[in-house]
Order: structure tokens, then sequence, then C-alpha cells
């Protein structure tokens, strides 16, 4: 995913994947889940591999820190951050 504008923020990942309605679509649930998400600034840890996986077959960048990965120490590796 390198080249492409990196997303760094929730509300320019859920714009990337087409809207709060596109994001229920793909990940399901209501639409105030998504409202709830933009509100508190982060996705549920149960959701990230799921948008990690989704991102990528679209050929979104997602920051690592939105999605439960430490920013890589070097360039094209990732790093799971460890459960809270």
């Amino acid at each position: 995913m390198t080249g492409k504008s990196q997303l760094k923020s929730i509300d320019a990942v859920i714009d990337a994947f087409g809207g709060i309605t596109a994001m229920r679509e793909i990940f399901g649930g209501v639409p105030t889940r998504f409202y709830n998400f933009k509100a508190k600034g982060k996705f549920p840890k149960y959701l990230h591999m799921d948008i990690y996986n989704a991102a990528c077959e679209r050929g979104l960048n997602i920051a690592p820190e939105l999605i439960g990965m430490k920013k890589p120490q070097r360039q094209g590796q990732l790093a799971l951050q460890a459960a809270e």
C-alpha cells in the first residue's frame, strides 16, 4: 500500500470506504455504530483486522495506529500492538 495517501483519521477512513452506510453494509451493525466510532475517534479492537483486510482489498492505506498497529520502525514493517 505504498505510494497512496495515508488515511490518518477515522473520518478519512469512513469517507474512503464510502461513508457510514457503506461501512455498515461492509461490517454490519446499525449506522449509529459508525457515528459512535467517529465521535470516539477510534475503531474498536474487534474490528481492526476486518478493517485492515477490507482496506487492503480496496487499496486503501490506513495509518497503522488507527487499526491497532504500531507505526513501522522501518519502511514496509508493521507490528501488532499487545492487547490492552
